[in-house]
């Protein structure tokens, strides 16, 4: 099969390699794999979980090879197209066992720890099957819709975590890319009044058209500020979305929070972020700093759901599509913010 393997940062290389599947594995034919962030850092940076020479490349869609039978009895004919959750948990540890798999403390990662979807095939592990992370694709999203499904999953888990969202609240997200565009129509989903943030003037403007409430561009932290309380009356917001990982948003992230809110770090941030807090400030305006990562397979089923009865678009989120030889190009184009997701779509 073909495959892009990752070698060394700024190294990665179209190779033939052999078709083999892991034991116990699920052979997949991939038929779209989204390009992430995450993607785009590790190419430039390594990182500290990705072991080399590696395959990348998490969000995916592809057709399943051989029928087998998910963890709730039902049976996945081969021929039909799947999402997969890229966890790989150890299923022995305290978060396994209550079923919180994105927190195992043996965890391992497609397209980090095993290799990903930036391939003509991809082996699933045995373990994802069991804990239903091969989630069948109905035919109401195509491919590359389907692709998107994961990082949709992932942001359903971040808003798990920030509780109660309805239609009395105030939503600001701080980032106006793929990510943060998700988080915007989840938002407007439990009927919550939303910000974009951002400072990309065409990922505004898709904002706007997806139905953000107001969309404003970032400037100076004061001025960004100033001109949220003024939207929200002096208050603030009763929910913060760090969807970047750009450490200023931090700051600001505290500076627009109202009483009793809740700030979700969404984004993973620069190894050496650090951030200094007043405890009394937590404390007496009842702040709750919290963080979301990854998603479980239940969500990834919730994801799907939302998906196929177009309750959230996915198709507003894709702008541009590569064949897997061209897959640098959709590297620079996720990392130099050009358009919103780029997908493999051609093997």
């Amino acid at each position: 099969m073909l495959a892009a393997v990752f070698h060394s940062p700024n190294v990665i290389t179209l190779e033939e390699r052999q078709l083999s599947k892991t034991e116990n594995g699920i052979l997949i034919r991939v038929n779209a794999c989204a390009v992430c962030g995450y993607d785009a850092r590790v190419f430039r940076n390594g990182h500290q979980k990705v072991r080399t020479p590696v395959i990348l490349g998490h969000e995916l869609c592809g057709e399943i090879l051989e029928t087998v039978r998910a963890h709730n009895g039902k049976v996945i004919e081969s021929g039909t197209r799947v999402v997969v959750s890229p966890i790989i948990s150890c299923l022995n540890c305290k978060y396994c066992k209550r079923e919180q798999y994105n927190l195992c403390t043996n965890l391992r990662e497609i397209g980090s720890t095993v290799d990903g979807g930036f391939a003509q095939y991809i082996s699933i592990p045995e373990q994802i099957l069991q804990i239903g992370g091969i989630v069948p694709v109905p035919n109401a999203l195509s491919n590359e819709e389907a692709a998107l499904v994961e990082p949709l999953a992932c942001c359903i888990n971040g808003f798990y975590q920030m509780g109660k969202i309805n239609c009395e609240s105030q939503v600001a997200i701080i980032g106006d890319g793929p990510i943060g565009l998700l988080h915007l129509q989840l938002s407007k989903l439990y009927g919550a009044k939303t910000i974009i943030i951002g400072k990309n003037a065409e990922r505004i403007h898709k904002a706007k058209s997806i139905g953000a409430d107001q969309v404003i561009f970032a400037h100076d932290l004061k001025q960004t500020r100033d001109d949220i309380l003024q939207y929200t009356n002096g208050l603030g917001v009763d929910a913060v979305i760090i969807a970047t990982s750009n450490p200023a948003a931090l700051n600001l992230a505290m500076a627009i929070a109202s009483k009793n809110s809740k700030i979700n770090i969404f984004g993973g941030m620069p190894k050496e972020t650090h951030i200094s807090i007043d405890p009394n400030w937590l404390h007496y305006n009842q702040i709750s700093l919290i963080g979301s990562f990854s998603s479980t397979p239940d969500m990834l089923q919730k994801a799907v759901r939302l998906a196929a009865n177009k309750q959230i678009d996915l198709g507003k989120i894709i702008s541009h599509r590569f064949a897997l030889d061209h897959i640098e190009e959709a590297i620079e184009a996720t990392e130099q913010y050009y358009g919103l997701r780029a997908v493999i779509n051609s093997f």
